[in-house]
C-alpha cells in the first residue's frame, strides 16, 4: 500500500511538472515582443517622459502618477529594472516576470501540505487551475495585465499569510502596500491585513507602528487619487438585483459564460466557491472559531479580496447591469483564483467525508481535464490576439498607426513609438511578415467576398474558401495604396476553427474552417483609394495573395 501511494504521488508530482512546462512553453510561444492596448502609455510612454524628465523629483513623481484609478508603481518599477539593465523594453519578458507570480502562489499552497492541512491531489488540483491558459490575456497577450492581476494576488496572499503566522508584520504589511500599489483592487489588501493582525495579536500594543505606517501611507495615496468613474454612491446602490446575479457569475467564470452562452452554470459555481466566507461567517457568530483552520482562514482572506475585486467590476463602473464587460477575457485570472482559493477552503471537509478521497480524486481530475481543454477552447483567441499584435507592429511601420483595438486612440503614441525606435527601446521589425518581400504591384488572383459597409465600417465575407491545411500560418488582409502600390494597413481576418482534438493536441494547432471575415474600421484610415488582399505566410514568407476589393475612405 505505502509503495502504491509513493507511485501515485510521483506520478501527480510528474504531471504537475509537465503541466507548469506546457503553460510556460505556451507563455513563450504565443507572447509577442511588441505593446498592446495600454501598455504603450503604462510602459513605453512612461520610459519615454522618464528618460526625458527633468530631476529626480519630476521622475518619481511619474512613479507615482495615476493610471486611471490605479498607481501602478510595481510595474513602473520592473518596467524601469529591465530599461536600465539592458537599455530595452521587451514585452515578452515583461509578461514573463509578471508570470512569475503563478509559481509563487502555488508555493504558498505547498507550506500548507508540509503543514499537513492540504492534501497532495488538491495542490495538484490548484496547480491546474493556475498554469492554464484560459486567463491568456492576463499572462500571455498583454504586458500590462501580466504586471498587474496576478501580481497584486500574489502580494495579498503572501500578506495574509505571514500575517495569520504572525510573522514580520513590516513584511506583511509592505507586501500588503506592494498590492496597493500593483493595482486598485489591492485596496482590499490593506483592510484584510489590518483585520488579521487586529485578531490575531497576542500583544496588540506591537501592531500599533506597522498599522501606523500602513495606514498612513494608504491614506495619502486614497486622498490624493482621483476618482473618473463618475459616482461612485450612485452606481453601487442601483439595479442591485441584476448586479448580484452578474457578481455571482463573475466569481463563477471558470465556466465561461461566452463559451455556454448562458450565466446560469457560472452563477452557481460563483455561489459555490463564495460559501466559504458565509460558513466562516456563520462559525464566528456561534464562536465556534476553533473549527476553521489557519488554511481556511488564509483562504477567506483570498476569496475576500477577489470578492472586492468582483463588487469594483460589476457594481462600480455604472448605474446599469453591463451584461458583457465582466465576461472580458483579461478578468479570467480572477475567475482561476476564485477557483484555487475555494479548493483550498473546501480540502479539510473531505477528510471528514465517507467518499472524502473520492471526491478529492474527482475534482483533481477534472481540474486536469480544465487545463487541457483550455488549450483547446481559447486557441482561437489566443492567435487572434498575437495577430493583432503582429499586425500593429506592422501598421505602425507602414503608417504611423496602432490600429487594434479599434477603440484605442491616442495621437501621441506616435511620438513615444518614434522615440522608442530611435532609442532602439521597442521592437518594431517584424520577423512574421516582412513587407519587403512582396512585390506589392503584381497581380494576385481574385477571391470573390461579400461587402457590407456603413459610415464607420466595412466587412468583407466569404464563407466557403478553404486553403489547404497547413499551407500558412499567418493569414491578414493588408490595404495596398493605389497611387503607390504599397502597404499601409494590415488587417486581422476572423476565422473558425474545426472540431479536431486528435489533431489539436498531436500538433498544438487546430485546423481552420471554410470561409473567413475581415472587419476594416475607416476612422483608423487616412483618406484614398486602398486594393484589399488577403495574404497567407509561412514561416516568414508570403505564400499567396488574393485581390478582395477595392475600397475608398
Amino acid at each position: 500500500m505505502a509503495t502504491s501511494r509513493k507511485l501515485f504521488a510521483s506520478i501527480l508530482w510528474i504531471t504537475l511538472f509537465a503541466i507548469i512546462a506546457t503553460f510556460w512553453l505556451a507563455v513563450y510561444h504565443f507572447s509577442y515582443d511588441f505593446p498592446f492596448y495600454d501598455d504603450f502609455e503604462n510602459i513605453v510612454r512612461f520610459v519615454f517622459q522618464y528618460v526625458q524628465a527633468d530631476g529626480s523629483r519630476q521622475k518619481l513623481g511619474l512613479l507615482f502618477e495615476q493610471n486611471f484609478e490605479h498607481r501602478v508603481i510595481f510595474a513602473k518599477l520592473l518596467t524601469l529594472l529591465q530599461y536600465t539593465i539592458t537599455g530595452k523594453l521587451n514585452i515578452k519578458w515583461l509578461i514573463v516576470l509578471g508570470n512569475l507570480s503563478l509559481p509563487g502562489v502555488l508555493f504558498l499552497f505547498y507550506r500548507y501540505i508540509s503543514k499537513k492541512q492540504l492534501s497532495l491531489l488538491t495542490f495538484f488540483a490548484i496547480g491546474c487551475l493556475l498554469f492554464q491558459v484560459q486567463h491568456y490575456e492576463d499572462t500571455i497577450s498583454w504586458a500590462t495585465c501580466s504586471l498587474q492581476h496576478a501580481p497584486c494576488l500574489f502580494f495579498s496572499l503572501w500578506s495574509f499569510y505571514l500575517a495569520l503566522n504572525r510573522k514580520n508584520l513590516y513584511a506583511s504589511g509592505l507586501l500588503a502596500l506592494l498590492a496597493l500599489f500593483t493595482s486598485a483592487n489591492g485596496l482590499s489588501a490593506i483592510v484584510i491585513w489590518l483585520l488579521i493582525i487586529y485578531f490575531t495579536a497576542p500583544k496588540r500594543k506591537a501592531n500599533i507602528l506597522p498599522a501606523f505606517i500602513v495606514i498612513s501611507i494608504s491614506a495619502i495615496h486614497l486622498l490624493t487619487l482621483t476618482i473618473h468613474s463618475g459616482s461612485v454612491r450612485e452606481h453601487i446602490t442601483s439595479n442591485i438585483g441584476t448586479k448580484f446575479i452578474l457578481l455571482l457569475s463573475f466569481a463563477g467564470q471558470l465556466v465561461d459564460s461566452n463559451l455556454v452562452a448562458s450565466i446560469l452554470p457560472s452563477a452557481i459555481l460563483g455561489v459555490v466557491v463564495l460559501l466559504p466566507i458565509a460558513i466562516v461567517l456563520i462559525k464566528v457568530i456561534l464562536r465556534k472559531t476553533s473549527d476553521i483552520s489557519q488554511l481556511q482562514w488564509f483562504c477567506v482572506a483570498g476569496i475576500s479580496t477577489l470578492l472586492f475585486v468582483a463588487f469594483l467590476i460589476v457594481f462600480a463602473r455604472g448605474n446599469d447591469p453591463d451584461f458583457y464587460g465582466y465576461k472580458m477575457d483579461r478578468y479570467k485570472i480572477y475567475a482561476a483564483f476564485f477557483g484555487v482559493l475555494a479548493f483550498g477552503f473546501y480540502d479539510g471537509y473531505w477528510s471528514a467525508l465517507r467518499f472524502g478521497p473520492i471526491a478529492r480524486a474527482a475534482l483533481a481530475a477534472a481540474a486536469l481535464l480544465f487545463c487541457i481543454s483550455t488549450y483547446y477552447l481559447y486557441y482561437g483567441n489566443i492567435v487572434q490576439y498575437r495577430r493583432a499584435i503582429e499586425a500593429n507592429q506592422l501598421n505602425f511601420k507602414w503608417s504611423k498607426t496602432i490600429y487594434y483595438p479599434l477603440i484605442y486612440n491616442d495621437k501621441q503614441t506616435a511620438e513615444y513609438l518614434i522615440f522608442a525606435d530611435k532609442n532602439n527601446l521597442v521592437n518594431l521589425e517584424s520577423k512574421k511578415f516582412p513587407a519587403s518581400q512582396a512585390n506589392w504591384g503584381i497581380k494576385a488572383d481574385s477571391l470573390p467576398v461579400q461587402k457590407l459597409e456603413n459610415t464607420s465600417t466595412i466587412s468583407l465575407f466569404n464563407s466557403d474558401w478553404a486553403p489547404e491545411d497547413g499551407s500558412y500560418d499567418a493569414i491578414y488582409a493588408v490595404a495596398i495604396d493605389s497611387l503607390s502600390s504599397q502597404p499601409k494597413y494590415l488587417f486581422t481576418v476572423d476565422n473558425t476553427y474545426k472540431r479536431a482534438f486528435k489533431q489539436f493536441y498531436t500538433t498544438f494547432k487546430r485546423p481552420v474552417s471554410p470561409g473567413f471575415s475581415c472587419l476594416i474600421y475607416k476612422p483608423k484610415m487616412k483618406s484614398g483609394e486602398y486594393d484589399i488582399h488577403l495574404i497567407l505566410s509561412k514561416e516568414g514568407k508570403l505564400v499567396h495573395s488574393y485581390r478582395l476589393n477595392k475600397i475608398t475612405i
